[in-house]
């Protein structure tokens, strides 16, 4: 866990937030992919995805009995995604994904606010992503 003197879009200067990088083995365009498409999601993310990727869409993750759901912010394709998202009767976080081509693969950093949400959830997440494009099938 990092934390950074400059915030991310939607934090002010008030709001803690919790950012968390790796470096994948693989291309941005297979990462975006895993980011971005529902079944690569249930892969890494949750075994239940909805995700409508564009600005103003939906998404909808679901654990076992946890529930989150919320709106993409933005999506740059191929390099950011940001949405909102809460579990009911919580308040909204705000979560954003950057890739960025470097020689060895692609660099994943995720930003979620408010920090207290976060700390627990995004390492291994993130783990699950990277292993989940180690093991890409090739048609």
């Amino acid at each position: 866990m990092r934390l950074r003197d400059e915030a991310p879009a939607r934090a002010d200067e008030e709001t803690p937030w919790v950012e968390r990088e790796t470096l994948i083995e693989a291309s941005p365009d297979e990462v975006w992919e895993a980011l971005t498409d529902e079944d690569r999601l249930e892969e890494w993310l949750a075994p239940d995805v909805e995700l409508d990727p564009h600005e103003g869409g939906e998404i909808a993750v679901r654990d076992g009995d946890e529930k989150r759901t919320g709106t993409v912010e933005t999506f740059e394709e191929g390099e950011r995604l940001a949405f909102t998202w809460s579990r009911p009767d919580e308040g909204e976080s705000f979560v954003q994904f950057t890739i960025e081509a470097v020689p060895a693969g692609t660099r994943v950093t995720v930003v979620e606010t408010p920090m207290a949400m976060a700390l627990a959830g995004w390492g291994p997440r993130l783990a699950r992503l990277a292993r989940s494009l180690r093991f890409v099938l090739v048609a």
